[in-house]
């Protein structure tokens, strides 16, 4: 008799992308995704985001707005134009309030404010890889 276990299998875990440009926040977002169960992916700023939202294709992005190079938005506008990405759901994570209604505009899913809650980050993350599953 197989014994069932109530955790996922791994290959059925949600794939998550941080991306954010300082590593301690990329790292600590990384490490708390991992410890309920997720797989984390990281990018270090917008365009790479990009690049490896396009090719690994996660379950749902963690996308910080200030960035160098290629911010957010940018990243965030050019996922929403592309047919392969453009469904997959986005958190903003900001510290602007000012960034809060461009981030909406720009075509993110949903908002988290930093200092990040770590509770409502998990129950957003939650609830938007559940309605994509």
């Amino acid at each position: 008799m197989r014994h069932l276990s109530s955790a996922p299998p791994a290959e059925a875990r949600a794939t998550i992308l941080v991306a954010e440009d300082h590593f301690d926040s990329r790292h600590a977002l990384r490490t708390l995704l991992e410890a309920v169960g997720y797989r984390a992916l990281e990018a270090s700023n917008g365009r790479e985001a990009v690049e490896r939202a396009v090719a690994e294709h996660p379950d749902l992005i963690l996308m910080d707005i200030m960035m160098p190079e290629f911010d957010g938005l940018q990243a965030i506008r050019a996922l929403r134009e592309r047919e392969d990405t453009r469904t997959i759901p986005i958190i903003a994570v900001t510290a602007m309030d000012s960034a809060q209604r461009v981030s909406m505009e720009a075509g993110a899913d949903d908002i988290v404010s930093k200092p990040v809650d770590t509770r409502m980050l998990l129950a957003k993350v939650r609830d938007l890889v559940e309605q994509g599953a």
